[in-house]
Formats: C-alpha cells, structure tokens, sequence
C-alpha cells in the first residue's frame, strides 16, 4: 500500500489491481533465496520509486542485490561487475 501513500488519487481498487500482478519485495527475495543467483537485479519495479525496494527484500533474502538504472551495466562472468552510471 506504499504506492497509494505517495499518490493518493490513485483508487484503492486501482492499487490493488496492480498490485496483484507483481511480486512483493519479499515474495521476489524468497524467490532469490532459493535460486542463489550471482545478482539478483530488480528492472521492472512498479511502483517506479524504489526507497522501500531492498529493506523489504531483505526480510526474506540477504545475498547480493541491485536495483537497475538507466544507463547501469552488468558484465556477467566468472565474477559479476555492476557499472552504475555517471551522475
């Protein structure tokens, strides 16, 4: 409900509607918990503000995590190397 918070003209039933076609922060960490991927990286996030993104998915998963930015690289090999933008 963090998304109604910050734009309460969207309709209680709207975020619910949205809501129901995307994994939870914690939903996608326990995903990433039995994976054990080398990064799990968010790139579709909904709502487009992140500030809650990693502590919420931190309850359910504690390996290495990014959110991605525009411009953000990731070369994936033996080790993985995340290049952020210039900003």
């Amino acid at each position: 409900m963090h998304f109604r918070l910050k734009n309460p003209s969207v309709s209680r039933e709207r975020v619910q509607t949205i809501l129901a076609h995307h994994t939870t922060p914690e939903q996608a960490g326990t995903v990433f918990a039995r994976v054990k991927p080398k990064l799990a990286v968010y790139s579709h996030i909904v709502p487009p503000d992140a500030s809650d993104l990693i502590p919420l998915t931190r309850k359910t998963y504690s390996g290495p995590l990014e959110v991605g930015e525009d411009l953000m690289s990731i070369d994936i090999g033996e080790k993985v190397v995340v290049r952020h933008a210039p900003r």
